[in-house]
């Protein structure tokens, strides 16, 4: 009797020994299963971070390099203009100087033919009319000079304003680069570990083991009939 009692309570509690190991083996599967899934999304989180950042480095590499380009294009773009509009200055300088020379000797002219009628000795209508006529021709040429200045001055004027038309286009070829904007991955959410068996599970082993014990009561009995 005694023999078979101890041959259940041993049963019971290796039945239930059993369990809480079992049970303990499966929560540290779970949990190594959980460390390893939560190592692979930190992985494929410090993965991203890092193409993340070659993203950034990429894109602020362009916007200097575009940056350089215009910063370039205005450069040039400015000193063309400058170049053209001194060029356009001293073909105007030119103009002014010949035609200022033009008309000192036109008036050299008309005085010297001026005095050589006064010398002559004339007198009458004949010296007014050749006094009139030189007149009136130095008047013409001044009047021609003038007018050629004029016309000269304005299609240098529509010159400056077509190299400043230049200027700009070249400058508004060249467009800032605008940076894509790369977030920073989310932090992965890492799963806790599971909890052992605790007291719940360790009470439900205990109680299954006592009914295993009970269950093979009546085997041992017939084992142990002493």
């Amino acid at each position: 009797m005694c023999g078979a009692i101890a041959a259940s309570v041993a049963m019971g509690v290796i039945s239930a020994g059993l369990q809480i190991m079992q049970q303990q083996a499966i929560t540290e599967a779970k949990n190594a299963t959980i460390d390893f899934e939560n190592m692979a999304a930190q992985q494929r989180h410090d993965q991203q971070l890092l193409q993340t950042t070659a993203n950034r480095t990429a894109e602020n590499q362009t916007k200097l390099l575009q940056d350089d380009v215009i910063a370039q294009t205005v450069s040039l773009a400015n000193l063309d203009f400058e170049n053209q509009i001194s060029q356009i200055n001293l073909r105007l300088q030119h103009e002014q100087a010949v035609a200022g020379q033009q008309k000192r000797e036109a008036q050299k002219e008309f005085l010297k033919g001026r005095g050589e009628v006064l010398a002559s000795g004339r007198a009458g209508n004949t010296v007014a009319n050749l006094l009139a006529d030189y007149r009136r021709q130095k008047a013409a040429f001044d009047y021609a000079t003038e007018q050629n200045l004029a016309f000269v001055g304005q299609q240098e004027q529509e010159e400056k304003r077509g190299a400043n038309i230049q200027r700009a286009a070249r400058i508004a070829s060249q467009q800032p680069y605008l940076e894509r904007m790369f977030l920073d991955p989310l932090e992965p959410m890492k799963r806790p570990h599971v909890k052992g068996p605790g007291f719940v599970g360790i009470l439900s082993a205990g109680l299954s083991g006592a009914q295993t014990g009970f269950d093979v009561y009546p085997g041992m009995k017939e084992i142990y009939p002493g």
